[in-house]
């Protein structure tokens, strides 16, 4: 009587939970699988553009009827390949690369390795990135390798030339993630490059072109930066300006006491 009460209870459990639970479950599934099943599994996931569950179109008609990313089982993807930084992967990835197979999955897999190199600051592996950017000819590969590298500590052993011509030649989507890209360097023509670009552009960039300058600028670029403060009613851009001046003057101060502490030594 026992067994018998709980497989009834068990079936009322069942039927007791709800929408939302039910596309938790799916959702966590996903999450689990792409952390599990390899980089095969996660780069077809990338490239999908299909609902993590089909229990959204039910959720569509009955409870809410937006359209979210977050309802894509790409997004999810997404999010996995950001965490990426196991040489293993590394591995796999680059297999999958030379294999015609997984030859429509490219822009995915190049993805993925640039996420392995700028958690891992791989110099091999941006070398190799940086002259697939050069060989490639399809916009959405040079985009995809490029807007993940601006994490990476880039010295000078670094290989950013064709990063640099970019700016200059590349289509308006490929300049912008060069741009992203040059964060973290220490070319001295890096600061030139992003304030020649600063004074020419529209609101929008300016604001984008600030991130990577806050990496790289010297006291130089801070009269442009508060110019640019003062010519503008745009609340993030100044923001953004104020957030990079911060920076510079800070890193220009710690350079200042280490040079004290060196020639007092």
């Amino acid at each position: 009587m026992l067994n018998i009460f709980r497989r009834k209870e068990n079936k009322q459990d069942s039927k007791a939970l709800t929408l939302a639970e039910k596309l938790e479950i799916a959702k966590q599934q996903l999450i689990s699988d792409l952390e599990n099943n390899g980089m095969e599994f996660l780069v077809s996931k990338m490239a999908s553009k299909d609902d993590y569950s089909d229990l959204i179109q039910e959720r569509r008609r009955t409870i809410d009827s937006n359209y979210g990313s977050t309802d894509s089982i790409s997004w999810y993807a997404y999010r996995q390949s950001d965490k990426l930084n196991s040489q293993d992967h590394k591995a796999e990835l680059l297999s999958l690369l030379g294999n015609e197979r997984y030859v429509d999955l490219k822009k995915y897999i190049y993805c993925c390795l640039s996420s392995i190199c700028s958690n891992s600051n791989d110099k091999e592996l941006f070398n190799f990135l940086i002259d697939k950017v050069q060989i490639e000819d399809d916009e959405r590969i040079k985009v995809s390798i490029l807007s993940r590298l601006s994490d990476v500590i880039k010295d000078s052993t670094y290989n950013i030339e064709p990063i640099k011509i970019l700016v200059k030649e590349g289509t308006g989507d490929e300049s912008h993630a060069a741009i992203k890209a040059l964060a973290n360097t220490n070319d001295p023509e890096v600061e030139d490059i992003l304030l020649d670009e600063f004074k020419i552009t529209s609101t929008h960039m300016k604001g984008m072109i600030c991130g990577p300058l806050s990496t790289v600028g010297t006291l130089k670029s801070i009269p442009i930066l508060r110019e640019a403060y003062k010519k503008t009613r745009d609340g993030f851009l100044r923001m953004v300006i104020d957030d990079a001046v911060y920076k510079i003057e800070t890193r220009a101060k710690a350079a200042t006491n280490i040079g004290i502490a060196n020639s007092g030594a």
